[in-house]
């Protein structure tokens, strides 16, 4: 009888503890910074979300899309503030359409907010109406705006902010398009230069949301990678989306695993054991190029996948996975794999993970770059960046 009694109060909403509390609603609000941008461009998609008329703090939101009518996709996960709030940046490749879910707690019932839909459109983007649509995001104009000469363009003007720096480049072609650079990016990015330097201008806004909340922006000659666990941006200088893939695996250059065949990578790809091929796999996502990089739990499932989908070859190209064999047993076969990141005339200069200190012989795993003879390569092979 107490039993029925406390169900059917809780279906009246009457209930104690807990499960009233739980029937509480949650309120989801999400706002996109702009709904029509021109491809390559960010969108900031902020919301709050309360319950009882206060904000939710600490509280799980997920961040999904469709293409049309498709199923929704989770794109990110975040927690919301002391004041109920988020914010998750995205560069959309396609007219997706968003929404952010609150999850359900022991108190609070789960909610989802309204969709909204962004629009790719075309035409010139000028440096006056890109900070225009970024409003606060680029904040105000700190300086006058700088004209350059920049190889491989027709004209290039650019102007800081108080919140990054706007760089309008006009192709050869006639095209106008202007492109955001911000943060610990900016930060290198200066460091090379800006648009007059190593990177030459950048050809999109930086692609965020990614592992460890990164973001990675490609320029002409090189790429920059930052994530929240860095202390510094990353840059690798060359051409090719294969960039992207090196600025994220220079960032990890010195990470030690915590205890044997025990890594962030590891946890990341839901494992345990030798991590080598993980911290490939890894670099690929965290850089926004998955689909370049077979992701498995197993060094033998990876490996039957590199040779069933790559191109494989003995030539050392940068971006190009080679396979060693570093196991001293009589057999030759391939049992380690690094990121060729410079080729030289007899030697390559790899970023390999669970491997040892550079010229050392021990066991102290980690993250490294390495300087290997030519000679020591098995095979390579060649990821569709």
């Amino acid at each position: 009888m107490v039993a029925v009694l406390v169900a059917a109060l809780v279906t009246t909403g009457l209930g104690v503890g807990p499960a009233h509390a739980a029937t509480r609603a949650s309120t989801t609000t999400l706002t996109l910074s702009q709904t029509h941008i021109r491809y390559g461009e960010m969108v900031w998609l902020t919301g709050k979300v309360t319950s009882g008329g206060s904000a939710s703090k600490a509280r799980k939101v997920v961040v999904e899309r469709r293409l049309g009518s498709g199923s929704w996709a989770k794109v990110a996960t975040t927690t919301t503030s002391s004041k109920g709030t988020f914010t998750v940046r995205q560069r959309p490749t396609k007219e997706y359409t968003y929404r952010a879910r609150a999850l359900a707690t022991a108190t609070r019932a789960g909610d989802s907010s309204p969709a909204r839909r962004v629009d790719l459109t075309v035409g010139a983007r000028t440096l006056a109406a890109r900070a225009k649509a970024l409003g606060s995001h680029a904040g105000k104009a700190t300086s006058s705006a700088v004209k350059a000469k920049v190889s491989g363009t027709k004209a290039v003007t650019y102007r800081s902010h108080s919140h990054g720096l706007l760089v309008q480049v006009t192709r050869t072609s006639g095209t106008v398009r202007t492109w955001f650079v911000y943060g610990d990016i900016l930060t290198a990015y200066r460091k090379q230069g800006g648009p007059k330097g190593a990177l030459g201008v950048p050809l999109a806004d930086p692609k965020c949301g990614l592992i460890e909340s990164g973001c990675v922006q490609r320029f002409q000659h090189g790429a920059i990678y930052d994530n929240k666990n860095t202390t510094k941006a990353s840059v690798a200088l060359g051409s090719g989306r294969m960039m992207e893939v090196i600025a994220a695996e220079k960032s990890q250059v010195g990470y030690k695993q915590k205890t044997y065949n025990h890594s962030k990578y590891n946890v990341w790809a839901g494992r345990v054991g030798a991590w080598c091929s993980v911290f490939q796999s890894w670099a690929a996502t965290a850089s926004g190029n998955r689909a370049a990089i077979p992701q498995h739990a197993s060094w033998a499932a990876f490996l039957k996948d590199v040779r069933a989908h790559e191109k494989l070859g003995r030539t050392p190209k940068v971006g190009s996975l080679v396979f060693f064999d570093t196991i001293s047993d009589g057999k030759t076969a391939a049992t380690h794999v690094g990121m060729v990141v410079t080729v030289k005339k007899s030697t390559i200069v790899t970023i390999e993970a669970n491997t040892s200190t550079p010229g050392s012989h021990g066991n102290g795993r980690g993250v490294y770059q390495k300087e290997r003879p030519r000679s020591w390569a098995l095979f390579y092979a060649y990821p569709s960046y």
